[in-house]
């Protein structure tokens, strides 16, 4: 069977029934998402940023499992993993953690009205930099921020947030005729981030608990709970693990993700020794081999900013 192409994201196979929808960066995907056959169902997991692309991921199941019965998963409440959700029949089921579904009901609301009242501006300035910008890696994160606010503004008038109807907490195993599926929540990224995980081929969907070769963003969650997150689905055997954010990765893909943070806690600890204020965040060199990584909007400095913070909200409580 020939494997579905869109210009929104590359199907790449994992083992028999198991695929990453991987976000090009000309594309409206802007996430990344996954296709499991379980033998008598199929399994979404993530939906992307925008209803065009999510569109072309419920066709890319329809065509490479021969089930009818589908089921949707979101990983946690983030915009660029929920927002195709409305693509998808009402007779399909969509499965998050209660938390995740709070999530979205409290902050898309206020979300897409932001967006709708400050995206444009950005959009204009970021094309304004890129045109004068001459640095090749600079130069690809900033086209890659004016994809994201592209997708958002585009999706806009389509737009209807669609909640997941059945929550879950605790794991929830999905046994299939074919295999079985293990939905685990974890925290860091977020409050609730859930972890697809298939034991037999120790394939795992990261959600933003994993970025392979781009920079995460740290502030909406807890670095903490990251860390022993990581740890916790490296225990497993984990071979193969779909990030939310760029090229699938492999086992050592989750001590890099681990090491980025320690990385980051350690550039703060010494700022805070030397003195140096967080405004002085920006003045950070990256440190190798994050200094190759993509980082669209700059996300290096953010999480520098949100560290420094946490540290010194810690150190005054002491």
């Amino acid at each position: 069977m020939s494997i579905p192409k869109s210009k929104h994201f590359q199907l790449q196979r994992l083992a028999d029934g198991v695929y990453a929808a991987v976000a090009s960066e000309e594309g409206y995907a802007i996430c990344n998402a996954g296709i499991v056959d379980t033998g008598d169902r199929t399994v979404v997991f993530d939906t992307f940023i925008s209803p065009d692309p999510a569109k072309d991921l419920l066709r890319a199941a329809k065509r490479l499992t021969p089930q009818n019965a589908i089921r949707v998963v979101n990983s946690h409440y983030h915009n660029d993993h929920i927002r195709g959700n409305q693509v998808f029949p009402p007779n399909v089921d969509i499965l998050s953690t209660a938390t995740t579904l709070e999530g979205i009901a409290h902050k898309e609301p206020e979300e897409i009205t932001w967006e709708k009242e400050n995206i444009p501006k950005a959009l204009v300035d970021t094309k304004s930099k890129l045109r004068l910008e001459k640095d090749p890696k600079r130069r690809r994160d900033l086209a890659l921020s004016i994809v994201y606010y592209e997708a958002i503004m585009k999706s806009h008038p389509k737009l209807k947030t669609r909640l997941p109807n059945i929550t879950f907490e605790g794991s929830l195993m999905i046994h299939g005729m074919r295999r079985q599926v293990e939905l685990l929540p974890f925290a860091g990224h977020t409050a609730s981030d859930v972890v697809l995980y298939l034991p037999e081929e120790k394939i795992s969907f990261m959600g933003d608990l994993l970025f392979v070769n781009c920079h995460p963003y740290l502030a909406s969650g807890s670095p903490e709970q990251w860390k022993q997150s990581l740890a916790e689905v490296e225990g497993l055997g984990v071979q193969i693990a779909v990030p939310g954010h760029g090229p699938v990765g492999r086992s050592a893909s989750l001590s890099v993700m681990l090491q980025y943070i320690q990385s980051l806690e350690n550039i703060v600890v010494n700022m805070i020794k030397c003195g140096k204020s967080v405004e002085q965040a920006s003045f950070e060199p990256i440190p190798s081999p994050f200094d190759t990584w993509l980082s669209p909007d700059n996300f290096f400095v953010a999480n520098l900013e949100f560290l420094y913070e946490l540290a010194t909200q810690w150190k005054e409580t002491k």
